[in-house]
């Protein structure tokens, strides 16, 4: 099978699954429509190592751990802590618009919105579900081979893992060049919006950490 078909079918698949709103594109979001362009594309390339890391987990069969409830309900439980912290820091700028500016230094990090992304990526180990689900996709497409090589599973990888950080680092740098035309007081705005995404998005998380298996 042509691995360009099947590399440009696991890039749309990433950009499909990357769209719905989650802590990462709020994160992006956030730095992007602040001006903070390069620190948004780093919490893009946080979370696409996270992806590229459970895509590994999914497409190379190395994931019996995931499969503890215990472990499963920690990472929920990780996740919404972290998405609560990050709720409240991004309240906390969305009173003070001030800040939002070029010199504030807490979002012009590149090294602290990696982390960010990494951390909310690895947050969601359900996402190795959704590479299962892209795998189990391109087979009953006759897309790939059987048995599945390891050249292949490479390719579908990298593309997959293009597809999700892609989506972001172009969400970025949209959102960058749209924020130029929102005036600085409606920033504050936008920001408590954001806050209240993440936050919502937390119970997620929480309704992982509690649910009885």
């Amino acid at each position: 099978m042509n691995h360009l078909v099947v590399f440009l079918f696991a890039l749309g698949l990433g950009v499909i699954a990357a769209i719905p709103l989650g802590g990462c594109q709020v994160e992006t979001a956030k730095r992007a429509v602040g001006g903070h362009l390069h620190a948004a594309w780093a919490v893009a390339c946080g979370s696409a190592t996270s992806d590229l890391a459970y895509g590994a987990i999914a497409l190379f069969g190395v994931a019996p751990f995931l499969e503890n409830p215990r472990i499963l309900k920690g990472f929920n439980a990780l996740g919404a802590l972290l998405l609560w912290v990050l709720a409240y820091l991004t309240y906390q700028h969305s009173r003070r618009t001030h800040d939002l500016a070029f010199a504030n230094p807490a979002l012009k990090s590149r090294r602290f919105a990696y982390l960010t992304g990494l951390s909310l990526g690895f947050s969601n180990p359900p996402i190795v579900l959704t590479w299962l689900l892209g795998l189990s996709m391109a087979r009953q497409l006759g897309l790939l081979p059987t048995p599945l090589g390891s050249s292949t599973r490479a390719v579908f990888l990298a593309g997959g893992t293009l597809g999700l950080g892609g989506y972001l680092v172009v969400l970025a740098a949209a959102l960058h060049r749209v924020k130029h035309f929102i005036p600085a007081h409606a920033l504050g705005r936008v920001y408590f919006c954001l806050a209240i995404a993440l936050f919502i998005l937390s119970f997620y998380f929480v309704y992982g950490a509690l649910k009885v298996h």
